[in-house]
């Protein structure tokens, strides 16, 4: 359990455990495989085979300020969508990415996301099945893809 402490006012705020990435564990290759086996049935169509998306229409994974967002906000983004503007390296898309949420059970999705990031970002915290359960039960309840704004974005 996590304690904010307000010593001040000698308060300690109790937060419920949450799962943390661990920025030094890397995804192994067969996880990298597997994601990759999700990216060439899933997201491909937009995305394009070298993560560069379709200008003006899908925004590119290939360098994508987003992808160094932590691992929930991605898992979020995949489980539940996303649509209308969005800002990705300082061009504006306005489209709509699937919710995945009914396609792709959590372990797919955290291979993806580790594929992803490793391919086409600079890495970053292992995304994990547990992240992405407790991202899922989260947003249980947001039947529309999220907007940049709902998920402090541009």
């Amino acid at each position: 359990m996590h304690r904010i402490f307000l010593p001040l006012f000698g308060l300690a705020l109790l937060g419920a455990d949450t799962p943390k990435a661990d920025p030094a564990v890397k995804p192994d290759a067969d996880a990298l495989a597997r994601g990759q086996a999700v990216y060439m049935r899933t997201c491909i169509a937009c995305h394009q085979p070298n993560g560069k998306g379709i200008p003006a229409v899908f925004p590119p994974l290939d360098g994508s300020d987003w992808l160094e967002s932590d691992t929930t906000l991605l898992s979020k983004i995949v489980l539940r969508g996303l649509q209308g503007p969005v800002t990705v390296n300082g061009t504006t898309y306005n489209s709509v990415m699937a919710p995945l949420a009914d396609v792709l059970k959590d372990p797919e999705i955290a291979d993806v996301l580790n594929y992803v990031r490793t391919t086409y970002g600079k890495g970053g915290p292992l995304v994990t099945p547990e992240i992405v359960k407790e991202a899922r039960a989260a947003t249980a309840n947001q039947k529309q893809p999220w907007t940049a704004a709902e998920l402090g974005r541009k």
